[in-house]
């Protein structure tokens, strides 16, 4: 016999079963640190703003319908995703994702966006970008929850916080505008001028990074290295026997190199469309101080401002050479349009971008997410040979190349989850060899474009140790490394927020810890002490992981004198840095309910009757429900183990 009993976060009996899984695990974003640039007053004396869900979006959520379905109604997970139960474009019945990979027949659209009864710009049914995110991502759905706090917030922190716990957040509601971010421009205009919300750091409708981390932040894909960018803007295009001719240390940072897929080492299931015989020109690096170009593969940036002269395509090549270029482009209109442009024939052969493709015949191809443009000899009906895009790239002499960003994450799936997208992010895989810490810095200091300092001294951007944008009176700073691949942004800041709650003292222990009974390894203190002890002092704790400056003692506490071993500390000094916070095992699933059993069931690791027996439940164990993996099994908690009871064992009351 099983007893269930459901309880909302009042306490109050739920009649409903639910069926979904809630886990509060929060969306990567930027580098994590105060939202306010220097000399910006904060508006509430030391602290960031508090970050309400409940103040902006309440109990009304009208979920894109006007109905009000599922709200603060953890059964409402499947009610929410508008393709659910649909057939994709490969005949396979399930879930269409609502963000990205959407299938011809989506409905998802419908998730976010009112057609004609829309409550702000973009057709979103909630009147900001901020409102419309947090209508899923304040827990009320069984969607991520960015506002969870505790042991249950997740890997990017959390927006949760509070003043009595020293919080502080990337203030994502509007309220600051990007150019408020410490180290970048704060008198810049253009997209620095825009405001700051759930959008400067996720592409809702896809993205070529994980966690919808934005491909184009802070408009940087377009914008050229020396402000802060990727742009490979007037760049030569050369053949790869050329590479590296003529290079030195003061040459261009960008080349555009053609050459053939194995000059250019692309094999693979990704490039397999690509003809052997392809003449393929791609973006190589240099960095600096260098004296070697290196492929790149960031994606090209596919888009356009205007519509006027064949449109000014963010990514093209031009038959001229890169001093030639205005000659051809009118860089006063958008992102500058073609002069004198063919309005019959559609496409020039001054300029090849994305028109070459549409208009003529597809006689070359940009292949945008691969970063790469190719064409090749293509054979005619009556046997005759097209060789007009292989000759227009054999002819290209310069390239203006928009770049985006990508990041690719360690995602690991979560056991039990309604959804193929719910995923834990293994944080400590940024670090060390092989991982993507560097990339993420670069990302994070899109808009925090001074904090992007190498070990070597100075700004990887500007190569100097002078501000890129005459911050700090235009005198020298200095800054801690965030360009190599053990010290990154994520390393020392959440990206979402902190607080009290979540931070750690230089021994990795949280207040949680601190609370355990000295045989557990704590040090029975009261949650009082415990938290005036990890409360952070500073005006603000500055979305940090480890509480005041104990982020610095965990890794240089044997002292960084020339000749003194600090041999006089206290005997709990730390053992370094712990690889990060969110590796403490804590974060669990939210319970759903309570069962306890009236024989004794078996524990498996996953719901198959042929999978591993973790072991036995007693009977009369009370034991947590997280929700059902399919028809067959419930999803259990015991012991700090998630594993799954047969349905058929258990009969329900």
């Amino acid at each position: 016999m099983i007893e269930i009993e459901f309880r909302n976060g009042e306490g109050k009996s739920m009649k409903k079963l639910s069926l979904s899984l809630m886990f509060a695990f929060a969306i990567l974003g930027i580098l994590a640190t105060s939202a306010f640039a220097n000399g910006t007053v904060n508006p509430t004396g030391g602290h960031n703003e508090i970050i309400d869900p409940a103040g902006d979006v309440g109990r009304l959520n009208p979920n894109a319908n006007g109905t009000g379905s599922g709200i603060n109604n953890p059964n409402a997970f499947r009610d929410v995703i508008k393709s659910q139960g649909m057939i994709d474009n490969h005949g396979q019945l399930g879930d269409q994702k609502t963000h990205t990979s959407y299938q011809n027949n989506t409905n998802s659209c419908a998730s976010c966006h009112q057609t004609h009864t829309a409550k702000a710009r973009n057709l979103l049914f909630a009147d900001s970008s901020y409102q419309t995110c947090s209508a899923c991502h304040d827990g009320t759905l069984g969607f991520y929850n960015v506002f969870a706090n505790g042991s249950k917030a997740g890997t990017a922190g959390t927006f949760g916080g509070t003043h009595s716990g020293n919080m502080s957040v990337h203030l994502a509601n509007g309220a600051v505008k990007i150019k408020a971010a410490p180290g970048g421009n704060a008198n810049g205009t253009g997209s620095w001028d825009g405001q700051f919300t759930c959008a400067s750091c996720h592409a809702p409708h896809g993205s070529y990074s994980d966690r919808l981390l934005h491909y184009n932040p802070n408009n940087m894909g377009l914008t050229t290295p020396d402000q802060g960018g990727i742009l490979a803007s007037r760049i030569d295009v050369v053949d790869f026997a050329n590479l590296n001719g003529g290079v030195s240390v003061s040459s261009d940072k960008f080349r555009a190199v053609r050459g053939t897929k194995t000059q250019h080492a692309l094999s693979g299931t990704a490039y397999e469309s690509i003809p052997a015989n392809a003449v393929i020109i791609m973006v190589y690096e240099k960095n600096a101080g260098s004296t070697a170009y290196t492929k790149t593969t960031n994606p090209w940036l596919y888009g356009y401002t205007t519509t006027a002269n064949g449109r000014d395509y963010y990514s093209r090549l031009f038959t001229v050479t890169k001093n030639e270029i205005d000659t051809i482009i009118n860089w006063s209109q958008g992102f500058g349009t073609i002069r004198n442009f063919n309005a019959a024939q559609n496409f020039t052969n001054a300029v090849i971008d994305q028109n070459d493709y549409l208009n003529g015949s597809g006689i070359v191809s940009f292949k945008y997410d691969k970063g790469l443009v190719y064409a090749y000899p293509k054979t005619n009906a009556d046997g005759t040979v097209d060789t007009r895009g292989v000759d227009l790239l054999n002819n290209a002499k310069s390239g203006h190349i928009g770049r985006a960003y990508a990041v690719k994450l360690d995602l690991q799936p979560v056991p039990g989850a309604l959804s193929n997208v719910v995923t834990k992010h293994n944080v400590s895989a940024l670090w060390g060899s092989g991982g993507s810490g560097v990339a993420v810095s670069q990302w994070c200091t899109t808009c925090h474009t001074d904090y992007l300092y190498s070990s070597s001294g100075g700004s990887t951007i500007s190569g100097s140790r002078t501000s890129l944008h005459g911050n700090y009176n235009g005198q020298e700073y200095f800054g801690h490394t965030t360009s190599s691949a053990g010290y990154t942004c994520l390393r020392c800041h959440y990206a979402h927020g902190t607080d009290v709650e979540i931070m750690i003292d230089a021994n990795g222990d949280n207040i949680r810890d601190l609370q355990k009974s000295v045989d557990l390894g704590g040090k029975g203190w009261t949650r009082e002490i415990a938290v005036a002890y990890m409360k952070d002092k500073n005006p603000s704790s500055a979305l940090k992981k480890a509480t005041n400056m104990t982020g610095c003692w965990a890794c240089h506490n044997s002292s960084k004198a020339g000749s003194l071993k600090n041999t006089n500390r206290d005997p709990q000094h730390p053992n370094g840095m712990m690889p990060d916070p969110s590796t403490k095992n804590e974060q669990q699933p939210i319970a759903l309910g309570k069962v306890t059993f009236s024989t004794a069931v078996n524990f498996r690791t996953e719901p198959s009757m042929s999978a591993p027996l973790i072991g036995t439940i007693a009977p009369n164990t009370f034991v947590d429900i997280y929700g059902e993996s399919d028809e067959t099994f419930y999803l259990i908690y015991h012991n700090n183990t998630l594993g799954y009871v047969a349905k058929h064992a258990i009969t329900k009351q």
